[in-house]
């Protein structure tokens, strides 16, 4: 049986457990609450952030809007570049349409023009024009004995001697014979073959007495000797 002395000390034991455990439990409570504060604070720059992330995804999605309008106008602009190409094709091929509805004395005197300018690659194509538009033209004698003096001009000895072969075998007794039997005998001169060239010199002499055409394959004849 305990005293009254043992009752005391084992009351105030019991006393000093109690607020032992009020004390822990207040200790506790305080670290909760600290706990509590960093968990607010951390809270708090989530949604800091979480606002700054939001502003960033605006922007991205404004400039990604202004990328497909820029895009729109950019696809805008080249179907109005097309539009054009294709009206400036369209001009270009009425153009030459237009070219080729020239009237053939009209084409002849443009590549006549462009021969007396020295600008035989563009009379050579009009007077080649012509002859396939009128190859019986009125002027096609005169077309070819041109393209002939052309083509020899440039150097392009075979296709002159060519040309002015075709004049002399189609028009045998056209008034540009004499210019051509020359013409042939100097574009074939500079391809060796100066005895056939001699033979054409010769018949200008004897065939267009006093004409001067004959003093022309005179002179020519006496070069050669």
């Amino acid at each position: 049986m305990f005293n009254k002395k043992g009752i005391f000390i084992l009351t105030g034991l019991s006393s000093l457990l109690f607020l032992q455990g009020c004390l822990v439990t207040q200790s506790d409570i305080g670290v909760l609450k600290t706990q509590i504060s960093v968990l607010n604070q951390t809270l708090q720059d989530v949604q800091r952030n979480q606002v700054s992330v939001d502003q960033q995804m605006s922007d991205v999605t404004a400039q990604l809007t202004q990328s497909v309008d820029n895009l729109h106008n950019f696809d805008y602009k080249l179907d109005e570049i097309s539009t054009k190409l294709d009206n400036i094709s369209a001009k270009i091929d009425n153009l030459k349409e237009t070219k080729f509805k020239m009237l053939p004395g009209d084409i002849y005197a443009q590549a006549k023009t462009q021969f007396d300018a020295k600008q035989y690659d563009s009379a050579i194509s009009g007077f080649s024009l012509y002859l396939k538009e009128a190859p019986q033209g009125a002027d096609a004698e005169n077309a070819l004995i041109f393209l002939a003096g052309s083509y020899y001009n440039k150097k392009e000895y075979q296709k002159a001697a060519l040309t002015a072969a075709t004049l002399l075998e189609k028009y045998p007794k056209s008034r540009r014979t004499a210019n051509a039997r020359i013409l042939y005998a100097r574009s074939i001169m500079p391809l060796g073959k100066n005895e056939e060239a001699a033979k054409y010199l010769k018949s200008v002499v004897q065939d267009f007495k006093d004409t001067r055409e004959a003093a022309e394959a005179a002179r020519l004849l006496e070069r050669m000797k």
